[in-house]
């Protein structure tokens, strides 16, 4: 099983819910599971890593810092297609998706809405955020597992 999240920039959400998600999988020995993440906008006058927040609010949930090599990346089709389930940030985000394989991370709780985007804010919005997507990623693990359709 393979999940694409899916973001604005690739900078805080997405690359947060990949980190955390692989975490859970690895320490759940789900070897077989696994999670990458993508920018919806090209944001490639502005840093191309994980936002310092947003590697910091991991290590604090993780105990490690899992977004120290992550450089973000724009999404493609191939992406998409090679995924099992996409899991996009915000609802508007869904469109360009395909309609059978695609959630928002609000969706995996059964909830509608948006994650909130972090960046500009401080380092306890990205601490917040960040527990928000891990209790959506733990709501929403059969989905994200495959062991339950959409």
């Amino acid at each position: 099983m393979t999940v694409l999240f899916i973001c604005r920039g690739n900078l805080c959400r997405s690359p947060m819910a990949m980190a955390l998600f692989n975490h859970l999988a690895c320490h759940r020995g789900l070897p077989n599971v696994s999670a990458s993440s993508a920018g919806y906008y090209d944001w490639s006058l502005f840093p191309r890593e994980a936002h310092p927040f947003a590697r910091r609010a991991v290590e604090a949930l993780c105990g490690t810092d899992l977004l120290a090599e992550h450089r973000a990346v724009l999404w493609t089709d191939d992406a998409v297609s090679s995924s099992d389930l996409v899991v996009v940030a915000e609802q508007w985000m869904r469109d360009d998706f395909p309609a059978g394989k695609t959630l928002t991370m609000r969706q995996l709780a059964g909830r509608d809405g948006d994650v909130e985007d972090p960046y500009g804010g401080d380092y306890d919005a990205f601490v917040a955020c960040a527990r928000e997507i891990l209790q959506l990623i733990e709501s929403g693990w059969p989905l994200l597992i495959g062991s339950k359709n959409l």
